[in-house]
């Protein structure tokens, strides 16, 4: 399989990071410092406390290796379907994870039918508008139509309610590439394997979370402390 890779716009630059009190920041070209889309969603309301309860209940050391699990298994899992939808060789990536390549071969006939072109991966980006950055892991046509795809590893299967955040995460994606490049994305897909190789896929609508997203924003910087703002 042989993926298009086209862009068409400005490039983007890539931005510095800063872990600051604790939670990521992006530096855009202007100097300002722009939370990543991910340290905002965790800080949702009931975020904080429903992972609290999860380490009460499993305990604090196993929840440890439990989070650090996942976070090679999905470290992994990315690395492989980059450099795949890269036209590159993973031939020898098979070693560096032997569960993540197992779920990247799960995912790989998807990949191989519903994506069309590649316009750009692991691409960081700001908003000056949401006043929010991140890095997203795909934009392109996915089934013919302009796309964010953030592709997902999990132990077990979600059910669609569990995993609004990652919606209103592609929904941020699309409203930065929209004001760099001033083309709109409409739709926001979700690509996720879990451990048993099951594959879930949704798709939603860009305009359907970015109220969510502005919800998301004014949380954040409300509960942020003199301190975190001066930041």
């Amino acid at each position: 399989m042989e993926f298009i890779h086209t862009n068409g716009y400005e490039p983007f630059p890539e931005l510095p990071v800063h872990k600051l009190h604790g939670m990521r920041f992006y530096e855009a070209p202007d100097g300002l410092k722009y939370p990543s889309i991910t340290t905002v969603l965790g800080k949702r309301p009931g975020k904080q406390e429903g992972l609290q309860k999860w380490r009460d209940r499993i305990g604090e050391e196993q929840a440890r290796i439990v989070s650090g699990k996942a976070a090679r298994r999905g470290t992994v899992f990315h690395n492989i379907v980059e450099t795949y939808l890269k036209n590159s060789d993973i031939s020898d990536m098979k070693s560096e994870h032997f569960l993540a390549w197992h779920m990247f071969g799960e995912l790989k006939d998807s990949l191989n039918t519903k994506i069309t072109k590649v316009v750009m991966q692991e691409q960081t980006m700001h908003s000056p508008k949401y006043k929010v950055a991140g890095r997203c892991d795909f934009i392109g046509e996915y089934e013919g139509e302009l796309s964010i795809v953030d592709f997902k590893t999990t132990t077990t299967e979600k059910k669609e309610s569990w995993i609004e955040d990652y919606f209103i995460q592609c929904a941020a994606y699309a409203s930065m590439y929209e004001e760099h490049t001033k083309i709109s994305i409409e739709k926001l897909v979700i690509m996720m394997v879990a451990e048993d190789g099951q594959i879930q896929i949704f798709e939603k609508k860009t305009a359907d979370y970015l109220n969510k997203l502005d919800t998301a924003m004014e949380y954040f910087y409300s509960n942020l402390t003199v301190e975190e703002l001066a930041t």
